[in-house]
């Protein structure tokens, strides 16, 4: 279904039925972008109340819609908070399906930054109260906080994906913006995720065209590095150019599909769900054993191969093929690092 509403609202569909549809988005844009000009001016009066709480607060987010790395970056940031010194907890409101009482992204978080408290509240405000009461934590970090305007924040990060930097034009549900991008205005700090899917030069320009709403001192250019390929029990893959199954439920999965490449494998064919889908077995691996039996024709398959999101939310239960799962992590060249680290030093407690 998301699919299907992305090649919709790029345009990508044609015929009068999705020429009707797209009429009706726009209308409803409008609506949409005057509610949330109307939201924004009310806090920017001081009429809707910031709360500001005793410790920094660093929002990460973004103005538009999918996959623009928002988990590797809050994993990066506790990484580097602890490092500095800091005790960091990251204040989510669990967005998408649970397993294990869970919601996936709060899981992930989980695998690859153990010691770092997570609370899980829709009122971010109560959440960072309970981080400070409950662990002692002297920096929070807002998972998907741009628009949370209700939580002061001391650090905004937003994050705009090198491949697709601005989205598909169109405020929701007519494009894919949260906000209109004169909205970046109220970032600290710009992060271009995914550079390494683009040529240095388009990474640039994007770049370059950023620099109206911030400073390009205030512009990082962040990669996704593969840390290593696992099996359903943790365990490393040694990999020599085996032909594999991919599935996924992610919002951009024509560059995990770069990845798997980028990693000698060779892809036998690939099956993609909605992004953060909850997956019911059996009935969602019927399709893929049949995709599976159809590629075996031609050659074996060794495994099917996932993103870490959708390993964490698979049932403990036998499956028809092995699963490996994919790990990555974000990365900033060594000065962007220590920029960065300059910044992060100077939020203290208020």
């Amino acid at each position: 279904m998301e699919h299907y509403y992305r090649s919709i609202i790029s345009g990508e569909r044609a015929g009068a039925f999705p020429a009707i549809l797209r009429a009706i988005f726009a209308v409803a844009s409008i609506l949409y972008a005057l509610l949330i000009a109307a939201r924004n001016r009310l806090y920017d009066r001081g009429i809707l109340k910031t709360h500001r709480l005793p410790v920094p607060v660093i929002s990460v987010g973004n103005i538009t819609t999918g996959g623009t790395g928002k988990t590797p970056t809050v994993i990066l940031l506790v990484k580097e908070l602890q490092r500095l010194g800091f005790k960091p907890a990251i204040l989510t409101r669990g967005y998408g399906p649970t397993h294990h009482g869970r919601p996936d992204e709060v899981a992930v978080i989980q695998t690859e930054a153990p010691d770092v408290p997570i609370v899980v509240n829709p009122d971010r405000v109560a959440g960072g109260r309970t981080a400070i009461a409950d662990y002692g934590s002297n920096i929070l970090v807002l998972d998907d906080g741009f628009q949370h305007r209700r939580l002061h924040r001391d650090l905004n990060i937003v994050l705009l994906d090198a491949t697709e930097p601005m989205g598909i034009p169109g405020v929701l549900p007519r494009g894919s913006w949260r906000e209109p991008p004169a909205a970046l205005a109220r970032a600290n700090l710009l992060m271009l995720t995914h550079c390494d899917q683009v040529s240095a030069e388009l990474a640039d320009l994007a770049a370059g065209l950023l620099t109206q709403w911030v400073s390009p001192r205030d512009i990082y250019q962040q990669s996704t590095v593969v840390t290593g390929v696992y099996d359903s029990l943790g365990q490393p893959v040694t990999m020599t150019h085996q032909r594999v199954l991919a599935f996924a439920g992610i919002a951009h999965p024509d560059g995990f599909l770069e990845t798997l490449r980028s990693l000698g494998l060779q892809v036998a064919a690939a099956c993609w769900f909605d992004d953060h889908h909850d997956y019911q077995l059996p009935a969602d691996f019927v399709a893929l054993e049949k995709l599976t039996r159809d590629k075996e024709i031609e050659a074996p398959v060794a495994a099917w191969v996932t993103t870490l999101k959708d390993s964490v939310k698979l049932p403990a239960a036998p499956t028809p093929r092995a699963i490996w799962h994919v790990r990555i992590a974000a990365t900033l060249s060594p000065r962007a690092m220590e920029v960065l680290d300059d910044t992060l030093r100077e939020l203290r407690p208020a």
